[in-house]
């Protein structure tokens, strides 16, 4: 085996490791982007507790009360 075929297939490792990671995060940040930031237990487990993001416009917020009228006769 010559120095050649060695480095051929140390930089084929290396390539193939890098897109594996590459793809784990990938993935991981758009499930994070569509579906878990959504909950805020996840956030807290990650300590990311501020609303903002990506999804915080659907995220759904407590609706105000709705005032009661007393009509008096």
């Amino acid at each position: 085996m010559d120095i050649k075929e060695l480095l051929i297939g140390w930089v084929t490792f290396l390539a193939s490791l890098v897109l594996v990671i590459a793809f784990v995060a990938g993935g991981w940040y758009l499930v994070w982007w569509l579906f878990l930031s959504r909950f805020r237990f996840v956030r807290e487990l990650l300590g990311n507790n501020q609303e903002g993001g990506a999804v915080a416009d659907e995220v759904r917020q407590p609706r105000p009360r709705a005032v009661r009228r007393v009509r008096r006769e």
